[in-house]
């Protein structure tokens, strides 16, 4: 069952910042935890709030590590997304879970901008249950 411990952003406000992390990092609490064996775990990254701004770009990487203060590698990154792509609904990274995956898994929003950064929120989870096909998959 999935809980509250593999939800990354609830409704996380994307920041002035051309780099953050998600909210929550997700602890597997096994060394080499291979979530996305056996049965499939999606990750979904969801905008919660339509994005306002002017002409930036938008890019989501899922990173794993095998330590929680060590250094995060990306598993899988989002297409680039302009800020007008960014609408409530729209599904930024949807993807399986990487079958082969460290202990501790974070998301990184990271924002470009050409005169101001965008905004709005994500919402990003694991889920086993396959996600719509929206056509916004990762590449």
């Amino acid at each position: 069952m999935i809980t509250d411990k593999w939800i990354f952003s609830d409704a996380q406000t994307s920041t002035a910042s051309t780099v953050f992390n998600s909210t929550n990092t997700v602890d597997t609490e096994n060394t080499d935890s291979n979530l996305g064996a056996g049965t499939p775990l999606w990750l979904v990254a969801r905008v919660n709030t339509t994005f306002a701004g002017t002409s930036g770009t938008y890019v989501v990487a899922l990173q794993h590590c095998a330590t929680s203060s060590g250094t995060f590698l990306d598993l899988v990154k989002s297409a680039t997304y302009t800020t007008t792509q960014l609408v409530k609904g729209f599904d930024l990274l949807t993807v399986p879970l990487a079958v082969e995956n460290q202990r501790y898994l974070k998301l990184t929003y990271t924002s470009a901008t050409g005169t101001g950064y965008p905004t709005g929120k994500i919402d990003a989870y694991l889920s086993a249950v396959a996600p719509r096909n929206t056509g916004a998959w990762g590449t």
